[in-house]
């Protein structure tokens, strides 16, 4: 483009607005009025750019003016060119090359950033050729702060891609398709980059075709002491996910893969998910029971677009409130940090913890499958007789092929597989259930999920101390029902307090509740707020309730159900 202004096509002698006139000084130093000043400025017609388009030159040209919405409409159309920006939940995108060697040679997957403000300039620059005006002659401009400002904080950019996910392996749909050219899957929002050779996918794969897939696949694996056959469908059905994510709707059960003894290979089975997955090694997350600092960790995975989240050496309790929220949704909405406004995000990310005999929350296990690792060796990480002694670096270098064989189980069963009927319901994942679970019993696996049975039950202490509760409030009240306030009395305060089997059988199971220390009464108003959280949780045909107000406070009382073992509903 020219260097010279723009002038209109009018002529240089076009009336000028009283805002572009220039060098009034020298108007009154050749005796002029400010009267006759007004006359002429009330004289002139406003001036108005030319119809014509703005200089000729490279990308979009866009007048800079106080109409700020068409300034910001004409350069989001000019940033829908762009191949690599989108929208993700109320936040501008770009994608971009890690770089895991921290050498600048980015031969990393494609990852997901939120696209700064000053890169936002760099672009606009490349796609439009801004202009303004300047004592009646357009020249080229930046791009003004108010319009970075205006395009990032926008919220909605149609004519943008929605951006739910990258893959550099070809990309499942639900009807069993793939998409396998580079670039962008609008079906599943989902972009596809390429780092090296496309996996070979039969155009219509058999169930032979299946089975001898899931033979490949769980080939690597085959030096790992699993507990029962089911933990290996469980750690297979955790590869199916990471994979074939976009297969399927709604949210995925996250995998804990623990064991009796350390140096099993926890973290190994972990890492063959991600290389598959992802091509790339997993960097492993501390996992903190601080809802407040897991939810940030959360919501940096959301921004990220991460597709497999490892979270490495539990200790003590899994799961809270912010995990469990993770685990059952698909979108995730939070503050980002640092920053004032809230994010509506896609969260599709395959979950696996891994620790040595993990204590898993209550309300966290029926959100889990399980993969447990029985080792009988003093020292496991001695062992010498394996088949593949540089298992990581086997599976990197058939990565292409165990990726090609995962997305064959799936695709041939949700081409041409049978439906699995009689399985028990898996509330929350039924999409996940209906896709991977079935996949892995139709090709001749056990049901993974059947691994949360033996979890449960050794996880849920609740339910244990629930039973305890339930038998002492039988002990101490039988049928009838008790203020919190006389029984706490009755137990603590009197002198000497109550001391028969029942009222002693009632201070342990109070204890239990609300794990107060020994030797210190618990607080009346904790025994309420407990007695609150599992009100009408059912404990063999039993269960608490509240039995109404009285004049001494809210009572409770132990109601029978009437259903039978085994009911549903």
């Amino acid at each position: 483009m020219s260097n010279q202004p723009y002038k209109p096509t009018t002529g240089t002698d076009a009336p000028r607005r009283p805002d572009r006139i220039k060098d009034v000084s020298d108007f009154f130093a050749a005796g002029g009025t400010p009267a006759q000043l007004m006359a002429l400025v009330e004289a002139a017609p406003i001036y108005m750019p030319p119809a014509e388009a703005p200089p000729t030159g490279p990308g979009v040209r866009i007048e800079i003016g106080p109409d700020e919405y068409r300034v910001v409409g004409e350069a989001l159309a000019a940033l829908a060119s762009e191949p690599d920006i989108f929208c993700r939940g109320g936040l501008l995108v770009r994608t971009i090359r890690a770089d895991p060697s921290g050498l600048g040679r980015a031969q990393g997957p494609l990852t997901i950033a939120p696209l700064p403000g000053a890169n936002l300039r760099e672009r606009l620059t490349a796609r439009c050729e801004l202009l303004k005006l300047k004592t009646g002659e357009w020249i080229q401009a930046h791009p003004p702060p108010w319009l970075v400002e205006a395009l990032l904080a926008r919220g909605e950019w149609p004519g943008l891609r929605p951006l739910a996910g990258v893959s550099d392996i070809p990309v499942l749909r639900r009807d069993g398709s793939l998409h396998a050219t580079p670039g962008y899957d609008a079906i599943t929002c989902t972009v596809y980059a390429p780092r090296g050779r496309r996996p070979d996918v039969p155009t219509n794969p058999s169930r032979a075709d299946a089975v001898a897939a899931m033979q490949r696949v769980l080939d690597p694996v085959c030096d790992f002491g699993f507990e029962t056959p089911e933990h290996r469908a469980a750690w297979l059905a955790t590869l199916l996910t990471a994979v074939g994510r976009t297969a399927f709707d709604g949210p995925a059960p996250a995998t804990l893969i623990d064991s009796n003894v350390r140096g099993s290979g926890k973290g190994l089975l972990a890492q063959i998910v991600g290389i598959v997955a992802t091509g790339s090694d997993l960097s492993p997350y501390t996992y903190t029971n601080d809802s407040e600092e897991l939810r940030k960790k959360i919501t940096a995975v959301a921004i990220a677009g991460d597709r497999v989240v490892f979270l490495d050496n539990i200790d003590g309790d899994f799961g809270n409130d912010s995990l469990d929220r993770a685990l059952t949704a698909t979108r995730w909405r939070d503050r980002i940090l640092g920053r004032s406004e809230l994010v509506d995000l896609p969260l599709l990310a395959t979950w696996i913890g891994t620790g040595n005999n993990v204590a898993v929350a209550a309300d966290t296990c029926r959100r889990l499958i399980h993969v447990r690792l029985d080792v009988l060796y003093e020292h496991p990480e001695d062992r010498t007789d394996f088949r593949y002694p540089d298992l990581l670096g086997h599976v990197r270098e058939y990565r292409v092929a165990l990726a090609g064989d995962a997305l064959t189980i799936l695709g041939a069963f949700i081409q041409g597989g049978e439906r699995i009927v009689g399985l028990t319901g898996l509330g929350s994942f039924e999409g996940w259930s209906r896709t991977i679970r079935e996949a892995i019993i139709w090709v001749g696996l056990p049901d993974p999920a059947k691994t949360r049975i033996a979890l449960t039950e050794k996880a849920d202490t609740t339910k244990e101390t629930l039973r305890m509760l339930i038998a002492a409030f039988k002990a101490y009240a039988g049928a009838e029902a008790v203020a919190i306030g006389p029984m706490m009395d009755e137990l603590y305060g009197q002198h000497p307090p109550r001391a028969d089997p029942a009222a002693e059988a009632m201070r342990g199971a109070l204890v239990m509740l609300t794990g107060t220390p020994a030797g210190r009464p618990p607080s009346a108003h904790v025994v309420g707020k407990r007695l609150a959280k599992y009100c009408r949780r059912v404990i063999d045909r039993e269960y608490l309730d509240r039995g109404g107000r009285s004049r001494l406070g809210q009572t409770w009382r132990v109601v029978p159900t009437n259903r039978e073992p085994g009911d549903e509903g």
